[in-house]
């Protein structure tokens, strides 16, 4: 408590003593306190800023400067510098702010659209599949095979009937493969078909014969096929009784 009584006594003396001072001058409002540092007496004081003698010389400091060396700078020291440079464009793209910027990857080129794949412009081959040697493979003959008949041409080979009914019962379809395994092609003939009417019981109650031609010409490793519609009399074959064309002969000319 008594060092902060003294402490106060001593600082408003010091107050006191400043007061007086400024007060002691020899006229009415010539007074003053001394605030900086006194300039000359001669009267040359400054009374606004003076430039520098000679010319200035900039020294860039380490690691701020382009790299040109020091340059002249001309002019009274109130004209103004050079201006700043402006902020750098921003990178295109999409990229948040402070986020770096990638560039897309880049991909080999494909074929050209212009080129089917597996295939090149020059004498390669491309994915065509190989041709067959020898050719087409030869045809099947028909199976199972009935006889040609006397006379018959060389090489023929004439599969057995194949009988269908149709919408009447007095009628039926009787289709015939044919094969000319020779030579030379077959180009005259006839069919015979025997057709019989069974009745209800099995019992074969006739036999009706009709000739057809054959589809010629059977022309060398051809495959051919005959169908024919077969009829009798609608009055031959009554209710319950149809027919059944078992008799096939050729006649060859």
């Amino acid at each position: 408590m008594r060092r902060t009584t003294t402490v106060a006594s001593a600082s408003a003396a010091v107050l006191c003593l400043g007061v007086l001072l400024t007060g002691c001058a020899d006229a009415a409002g010539s007074g003053y306190a001394a605030v900086g540092a006194a300039g000359p007496s001669d009267g040359t004081a400054a009374t606004k800023p003076a430039p520098p003698p000679g010319d200035v010389e900039l020294t860039p400091l380490d690691g701020g400067g382009d790299g040109s060396g020091p340059s002249d700078r001309s002019g009274p020291p109130n004209s103004p510098g050079p201006a700043a440079p402006g902020p750098s464009p921003a990178p295109t793209g999409s990229s948040p702010s402070g986020a770096p910027t990638t560039s897309p990857p880049t991909t080999p080129p494909g074929p050209s659209a212009g080129t089917p794949a597996g295939h090149s412009d020059g004498d390669t081959p491309g994915s065509n599949p190989p041709s067959v040697p020898g050719g087409s493979p030869a045809p099947r003959p028909p199976s199972p095979t009935i006889p040609a008949g006397p006379g018959a041409p060389s090489g023929l080979v004439v599969g057995k009937p194949v009988l269908a009914d149709t919408d009447v019962r007095w009628c039926q379809q009787i289709t015939i493969a044919f094969l000319d395994t020779g030579d030379r092609p077959v180009t005259a003939g006839t069919v015979t078909f025997g057709s019989h009417v069974i009745g209800a019981l099995g019992i074969d109650w006739a036999t009706l014969e009709s000739t057809r031609p054959l589809p010629l010409p059977l022309a060398p490793g051809t495959p051919a096929t005959g169908r024919w519609r077969v009829c009798v009399d609608a009055w031959r074959v009554p209710w319950g009784m149809h027919l059944d064309t078992r008799d096939v002969t050729f006649k060859w000319k």
